[in-house]
């Protein structure tokens, strides 16, 4: 027998603590430092018995659960680094059409983040990107536009700490259109803060790099 998180959990390790992220509450949170050393142990190469002991509050906490063959309790790992941003490069001429579509989205996902949609509006993200045949495949020239397009809702939808309904409305616009992108949720403590962007291969298309630096990606969609 072996262990896996609970299917709506995911977690990373920032500052030698363990942060997790529950999409079905919409939080994140630690464990106590009891927990923590009994799923670091899970981790670890340690003795089935001792393993057995370790899982068994974790178990009762509901955040493993029993699974045939192996353990599979990795944390959440990024496919790349973004190495650049597209906002840096020069904008592309304006289209009021995707301007006006990409606000609409970015209402949307708002207005759904507000009724406790965050679980389904993830899943419907990792639907529409397995339906894309070919996710190696980036058109930098479109991703490039769609940046550009992306930047100029700012003046018409409120864009300071909205990362979350930005990226995810950005996201699913590409998605949607067969462009491979990866939706990006990271974290650090210490204090506390959360972010979210997207990225296209090693390319970010709604951030800087020196903004999504100090965060630890928590969740890749």
């Amino acid at each position: 027998m072996g262990y896996r998180l609970r299917s709506d959990l995911t977690y990373c390790e920032v500052s030698d603590r363990l942060v997790f992220l529950d999409l079905a509450a919409d939080r994140y949170f630690c464990l106590s430092p009891r927990l923590e050393a009994a799923f670091r142990s899970i981790l670890s190469d340690a003795g089935d018995a001792q393993r057995t002991d370790d899982a068994a509050p974790l178990l009762l906490s509901g955040l493993l659960a029993e699974v045939p063959g192996p353990t599979a309790v990795a944390p959440c790992l990024l496919p790349s680094r973004a190495r650049t941003s597209f906002l840096d490069a020069p904008r592309e001429a304006a289209r009021p059409l995707a301007i006006g579509m990409l606000a609409v989205r970015i209402s949307l996902a708002r207005f759904a983040l507000r009724i406790g949609r965050l679980h389904r509006m993830i899943s419907g993200l990792s639907e529409c990107k397995a339906a894309i045949r070919d996710t190696r495949k980036i058109d930098e020239a479109a991703m490039r536009d769609l940046a550009s397009q992306f930047a100029r809702t700012a003046r018409l939808t409120q864009a300071h700490d909205r990362c979350l309904p930005r990226s995810l409305a950005l996201a699913r616009y590409a998605l949607a259109r067969g462009w491979p992108v990866d939706l990006v949720m990271g974290v650090h403590l210490r204090p506390f803060a959360a972010h979210c962007w997207v990225q296209a291969g090693t390319d970010l298309l709604n951030d800087r790099l020196d903004n999504v630096r100090p965060f630890t990606p928590i969740l890749v969609v």
